[in-house]
């Protein structure tokens, strides 16, 4: 783990074809909010904004190729506009034509490839040299206890707590390889129990020892593919450029549901993703200017859906150079578009409760926007260990996750009514706040990212 910190900063074959990005930013306007709102909406989810709103460009990009391309020269302005804004990678990555990213499937493939084909274009580096063939993949192997985890997003109900928001490790999927971890092996033994008690099936015993073997948990597994974790690394040029600071999004969703709804997962989480994506022009220009002491590890993981599986595959299995030893922070970003634009709902502080680094780096950095967020609510520690960074927060690292999901316009509340559900689309972002909350999502994460990678070690 790097040095602790001050908090005093210094190919997709079976897919149609996709309509082309526009290259005019100003294509096309927000929508006003609609004069006749769907059911389950109401007027505490939007806040009007003196603010003009920015040019929403919601046509889905031009295809990523079948392999990695070199990067090219200094993009144009225009095409830059585009690439930062959100709303354009969400557009392209909750389509239809994904089938709701599922782990494994061609439609989360489709989606690393255009992630891949975006860093690529502002000079990212893969950092996995344990994978020669694509080092900005790792790849990882899916299964499930006793035949595939029932399909989400069918159920009517949304009364969403803890236990029903996110998930738990492994809770409906996990990986298998030889090298994994005694204690991951441990806690993968725990929940194979956990799964068949509460499916009312035999346990399969241990053959030797308290636990079973990595061998003795595929016999009693069904495997589903490979999932795949999508990385970039944007090189710090300062004295602390070996420590990195990794900025997360979970990638996937929940495929199609039993009826053939394609679950598109706009807000959950094309949101977070596509956050992470129009963040790249501005720190890469940043880094350009020699203005990144550490360097920013961009991490888009697969598998989350099925029990944070990518997530724990990559803290298990350290890409040389990028292990916990190297890493000064963690920022998961995950469904940040719905609501109103003056808000955010985030975690902020470790296992015990208490603040971590992120508290004061996240209000310096909110301080700092043209018009700061009015309401930073930090009452949602409840779900501290159901997102990806609870894998990092398990390992002794600081986290902090960026999130809103939740209802009340001061705090808490219930989710989006539409959390795992077929109708959870781009067009209710534009709806709640025109593109505006992911966009001054993005902001405030490069204000973040830029303080966290700068600010000075303690003696």
């Amino acid at each position: 783990m790097a040095t602790k910190v001050s908090d005093s900063p210094r190919p997709l074959p079976s897919l149609p074809p996709r309509a082309a990005v526009a290259k005019d930013a100003r294509a096309s306007e927000s929508p006003a909010k609609p004069a006749s709102a769907p059911p389950g909406w109401n007027a505490d989810r939007f806040e009007s904004s003196a603010r003009a709103p920015r040019p929403l460009v919601c046509t889905v990009p031009t295809p990523p190729p079948t392999a990695p391309v070199e990067p090219a020269p200094a993009p144009e302005p225009d095409s830059v506009a585009v690439d930062s804004d959100p709303m354009t990678h969400i557009a392209y990555l909750s389509s239809d034509e994904l089938q709701g990213r599922d782990s494994p499937s061609a439609g989360l493939d489709a989606a690393s490839l255009y992630v891949q084909q975006h860093v690529q274009k502002y000079g990212l580096v893969g950092p996995n040299t344990n994978n020669p063939d694509n080092a900005f993949e790792q790849r990882f192997d899916v299964y499930s206890f006793a035949g595939r985890p029932g399909v989400r997003g069918e159920s009517g109900e949304h009364a969403h707590t803890p236990n029903t928001y996110g998930h738990a490790l492994f809770e409906g999927g996990f990986y298998l390889d030889d090298n994994m971890p005694k204690e991951t092996l441990a806690l993968l033994n725990q929940q194979y129990e956990k799964s068949m008690n509460a499916r009312g099936l035999p346990l399969a015993p241990p053959r030797a020892g308290a636990q079973r073997s990595v061998e003795e948990l595929r016999q009693v597994a069904s495997p589903s593919g490979q999932a795949v974790n999508t990385m970039a690394l944007l090189p710090g040029s300062g004295p602390n450029k070996d420590e990195v600071i990794v900025v997360m999004a979970h990638l996937d969703h929940d495929g199609v549901d039993r009826r053939g709804n394609v679950l598109n997962g706009a807000d959950d989480n094309a949101s977070g993703s596509a956050v992470l994506m129009a963040a790249v022009p501005e720190l890469a220009e940043a880094a350009r200017r020699g203005e990144l002491d550490r360097s920013v590890l961009f991490l888009w993981t697969g598998a989350e859906e099925k029990g944070l599986v990518g997530s724990q595959y990559f803290v298990d299995h350290p890409i040389p150079g990028l292990g916990m030893e190297e890493i000064a922070g963690v920022i998961n970003v995950d469904m940040v578009g719905r609501w109103d634009d003056q808000r955010l709902s985030v975690v902020d502080t470790n296992s015990r409760g208490q603040p971590n680094y992120f508290r004061d780096v996240l209000d310096q950095a909110n301080a700092k926007l043209d018009d700061p967020f009015d309401r930073i609510n930090r009452d949602i520690n409840v779900f501290r260990d159901r997102q990806d960074g609870a894998s990092f927060g398990r390992k002794g690292e600081d986290v902090l996750f960026m999130f809103e999901g939740l209802s009340n316009p001061n705090g808490g509340g219930d989710l989006i009514p539409e959390y795992h559900r077929a109708d959870d689309d781009i067009d209710l972002i534009v709806r709640d706040n025109g593109g505006e909350k992911p966009r001054r999502i993005k902001d405030l994460m490069v204000n973040v990212i830029g303080l966290a990678a700068n600010r000075t070690t303690e003696p």
